[in-house]
């Protein structure tokens, strides 16, 4: 689904992409992990809105249980590591909706490690944790 949105006479579109469209059980880093991996994810969804100059709204709800560290890590804060994508540029074209702000608050810890000097992923969840 496509949303377009007129911002100070700017048209913006907002693209937004259901996670439970893609995978009821998120897990795995890479598309060798299998079904439901973060690498595809990123690929196959996310790139192409981005690269297109949409802005994305994830909907993080309808999945099965809850989001691998792997999936998270790979999907969202490896747009920035590997697709070289700004924080800022990160922060303001990639939004999350979910009734589970939990969920929100660790993919945007993910995302804020990646602003840390040592990029250090690991020092910045034991620290939001």
């Amino acid at each position: 689904m496509e949303v377009i949105l007129l911002m100070s006479g700017v048209i913006m579109s907002q693209i937004l992409i259901k996670v439970r469209d893609y995978t009821l059980e998120p897990f795995g880093r890479y598309e060798t992990d299998g079904e439901g991996n973060g690498e595809e994810f990123r690929k196959k969804y996310i790139l192409p809105a981005l690269r297109g100059g949409d802005d994305v709204l994830v909907d993080l709800d309808g999945i099965n249980d809850g989001y691998g560290s792997s999936f998270i890590v790979e999907a969202f804060a490896n747009l920035i590591r590997k697709e070289n994508f700004s924080y800022a540029e990160i922060k303001t074209r990639l939004k999350f909706k979910s009734t589970n702000t939990k969920w929100i608050k660790e993919i945007e810890s993910y995302i804020d490690a990646t602003k840390d000097k040592d990029n250090s992923v690991i020092n910045s969840v034991l620290k939001w944790k």
